[in-house]
C-alpha cells in the first residue's frame, strides 16, 4: 500500500529523471532546433516536479503509516532514481531530426502514464486516486504539447518547401 506522500515522492523522482535526461541530451545535442526543444521539456519536468512537490493530503496519516511512509520513501526514491524508464540521453543525443527526439519523447511519456496508471492500483484513499488521475492527466499534456511541436514542425517544413510567397 502507498500513501499520497509515496505516490507524490515517485513522480517526482521520475520527472527530475525526465529534466535531467532531457537537460543532458540538449546540452549535448548537435542540432540547435532538437537542443532547444530539449531545454524546453527538460523545463517543463522541473515545473512537473514542483507541482508535485506541492501536492499535498488533507488527511493525516496514521503513525502506522507515517512508519511506511519514512521506510518506503527511500526504497521507492532507490528504485525510480536509476530508472529512466525508456528515456536514454544517449538515444536522444544521436537522434537524427526533430521527429526522432519527439518519438521518443513521447514515448517516455508514455511509459511514465503506464507507470502511474500502474500505481493506482496500489491506492485506497480517494484524494490520493483523483491526485494520481491529475498527475496522469499533467503527463497527457506532456504528449499534446510535444504533438503541438510536431504539427508546428510539419507546418514549418511544408512551407519551407513551398514557393508560394502565401506560406510566409
Amino acid at each position: 500500500m502507498f500513501t499520497i506522500g509515496d505516490i507524490r515522492n515517485i513522480a517526482i523522482q521520475i520527472e527530475k529523471n525526465g529534466e535531467e535526461t532531457y537537460r543532458n541530451a540538449g546540452k549535448a545535442a548537435k542540432n540547435p532546433q532538437v537542443a532547444k526543444m530539449l531545454a524546453k521539456m527538460a523545463e517543463e519536468e522541473k515545473r512537473h516536479a514542483t507541482w508535485f512537490t506541492n501536492l499535498q493530503s488533507s488527511k493525516p496519516l496514521t503513525p502506522e503509516q507515517q512508519e511506511i511512509e519514512s521506510m518506503g520513501r527511500t526504497l521507492l526514491q532507490d528504485m525510480i532514481r536509476g530508472n529512466k524508464f525508456l528515456l536514454d540521453e544517449n538515444e536522444l543525443q544521436n537522434a537524427k531530426n526533430f521527429e526522432e527526439v519527439v518519438a521518443k519523447s513521447k514515448t517516455f511519456e508514455l511509459d511514465t502514464i503506464l507507470f502511474y496508471e500502474f500505481l493506482i492500483g496500489f491506492l485506497d484513499d480517494k484524494e490520493a486516486i483523483i491526485q494520481m488521475k491529475n498527475i496522469i492527466e499533467e503527463e497527457r499534456n506532456h504528449i499534446k504539447q510535444l504533438e503541438l511541436m510536431e504539427d508546428q514542425m510539419e507546418d514549418q517544413t511544408s512551407c519551407d518547401s513551398c514557393e508560394s510567397l502565401s506560406c510566409q
